[in-house]
């Protein structure tokens, strides 16, 4: 069943009939459903089904920091298809066995450049947290006007953990630190950056990849 939105000058959303209507930041589709194919999928279908895949299921658990970071990116989509369309086109990498996922490559947020021109962090295992300590750009901070951006931080586990910041500093304090917690395992965690802008803007820097450490 269709759903008018927000009153009769709304948008629709749902199905009616054999059409379905969708929604796509400001701009509504209409569609027919989709007939089921007995056709076997060609090499190049599967090979981009396991790439979204494999993208959709890497972004997962850090579904808020993408609705932050890439929110401005495209406005005219949403946050979450801004980010799978980027990474499918720039974070993925052909493997002997299939498609992996490029780290440094990778971004949870699109925008101006990122200013951290040189970093440390510390684990502290009494405590559970992760301190990180950066140097930036202050050129780019003054050109940018991003001193007072409020650093985002991820800390990124391929078995879907994640851990981010709760409280945050600013650009200009140079330190963030995270709250982590014992998981049912010990791995690697990769390390991801950016600042944003929380008063009167959404907009962000790019993320930056930052490495990986032990937990």
């Amino acid at each position: 069943m269709a759903v008018i939105k927000n009153g009769a000058n709304g948008t629709l959303s749902g199905k009616a009939g054999s059409v379905v209507f969708v929604t796509n930041g400001n701009t509504t589709y209409a569609r027919g459903l989709p007939k089921k194919s007995r056709k076997k999928p060609s090499a190049d279908q599967i090979q981009s089904r396991s790439r979204f895949s494999l993208i959709q299921k890497f972004i997962s658990p850090m579904l808020d920091l993408i609705r932050v970071g890439f929110k401005g990116y495209n406005p005219n989509k949403k946050a979450y298809s801004n980010a799978m369309s980027y990474n499918l086109n720039n974070a993925i990498e052909k493997t002997a066995t299939g498609y992996a996922i490029n780290y440094e490559n990778f971004r949870i947020s699109k925008g101006g450049p990122n200013p951290v021109s040189s970093h440390t962090f510390q684990v502290d295992k009494e405590t559970e947290t992760f301190t990180l300590f950066w140097e930036y750009d202050a050129n780019i901070a003054a050109q940018y006007g991003i001193n007072s951006s409020s650093c985002r931080l991820l800390l990124y586990n391929p078995d879907e953990c994640a851990f981010t910041n709760h409280s945050m500093n600013t650009l200009a304090q140079r330190t963030q630190t995270v709250k982590l917690q014992r998981q049912q395992h010990i791995g690697n965690y990769h390390i991801y950056v950016f600042f944003h802008r929380t008063y009167g803007s959404d907009e962000c820097t790019d993320s930056k990849y930052l490495g990986t450490f032990e937990w």
